[in-house]
């Protein structure tokens, strides 16, 4: 089973449910445009990175995973299609960029058509929105009393160790 932790541990001055709390479940991720990537069943190194550790939310709200429009432009993704997008500012036209985003830690990448949002110019300190296209693949153990978030492509296991199907 691979896992991967993207919550956040208790220090000196601060609990891990806080950090939780103020960042959400982040993971680190290496985010560009490899065109001779093509298909992880058929590719078995990930795709090269544009950049590299940079933080995207967990975000169960979003449908589907995002990229920041700042980052895209640097980056030079291309631009692939402009469709309406909703969010808590309501729906606009948004630019679809051509990507892929690896995780390292699960060695799993999320590659195709990715929104643009507007995350740095809204003063948010995510690269990425990862959503439920993604989440689909995996399980999420969320733990707001610790802070403690684990995603992983195993089954949850009932209190009895029993796995749940």
């Amino acid at each position: 089973m691979v896992q991967t932790k993207c919550g956040f541990d208790s220090g000196p001055q601060v609990a891990g449910a806080d950090l939780l709390l103020l960042n959400g479940p982040t993971l680190l991720v290496n985010i560009g445009f490899d065109p001779d990537y093509k298909d992880p069943q058929t590719t078995p190194k990930p795709p090269a990175a544009g950049v590299s550790k940079l933080p995207a939310l967990v975000d169960t709200g979003a449908t589907e995973c995002c990229i920041d429009n700042l980052l895209a432009a640097t980056l030079k993704l291309p631009i692939v299609d402009r469709r309406l997008v909703a969010g808590s500012a309501g729906s606009h036209l948004a630019n679809v960029y051509l990507a892929q985003v690896h995780i390292v830690t699960l060695n799993y990448t999320i590659y195709g058509a990715f929104a643009g949002v507007d995350l740095a110019a809204g003063g948010q300190a995510h690269s990425a929105l990862i959503g439920r296209t993604f989440l689909r693949n995996f399980t999420m153990t969320y733990e707001g009393r610790t802070g403690t978030v684990i995603i992983s492509n195993g089954r949850v296991e009932d209190w009895r160790g029993v796995p749940k199907v």
